[in-house]
């Protein structure tokens, strides 16, 4: 991933933790940051290749706006066994870049910001920061509003 990032002259910063980082609130909690600058990588299959879904860590995707956004009829969430057979990465380490060929990425609009942003590393050790923009830009995602709102949100 960090090579991934080096070789698109892509600013970021991975940082060691001290522990694992299981979940993204924890991320937060222990790195004293907001849920919003948290993100996490959520996987879905569909008609061609799989989708990593990139969303704000209280956030949940709609798989009715990921198929749309991604212009398939419709994308499934996968368990963690299968997300992690499909990004070679642990679960809880699932990273937003420098996942294997072929991957389409969408990341929420909410987290295509010039903040920086907080993720898991790719290692159960490691944290990912990187600014939304920088994020999108590396990965070549498409930006959609795809979090999952309930009616009359």
């Amino acid at each position: 991933m960090h090579n991934y990032l080096m070789e698109r002259d892509i600013p970021h910063e991975l940082v060691p933790s001290r522990g694992r980082l299981r979940w993204p609130k924890r991320m937060a909690a222990i790195l004293g940051l907001r849920p919003d600058q948290v993100g996490r990588v959520v996987i879905f299959e569909a008609a061609g290749p799989p989708v990593a879904a990139v969303v704000p860590s209280g956030g949940e995707p709609d798989p009715m706006r990921l198929a749309k956004a991604v212009g398939r009829p419709s994308v499934n969430k996968v368990d963690e066994s299968h997300a992690s057979g499909l990004t070679e990465y642990l679960p809880e380490s699932i990273p937003p870049v420098g996942l294997p060929e072929p991957f389409t990425v969408v990341l929420d609009e909410s987290l295509n910001r010039d903040e920086v942003l907080y993720f898991p590393g790719g290692e159960p050790r490691s944290v990912l920061k990187i600014r939304g923009t920088d994020l999108a830009r590396a990965t070549g995602a498409k930006v959609a509003p795809i979090l999952f709102h309930w009616p009359g949100e």
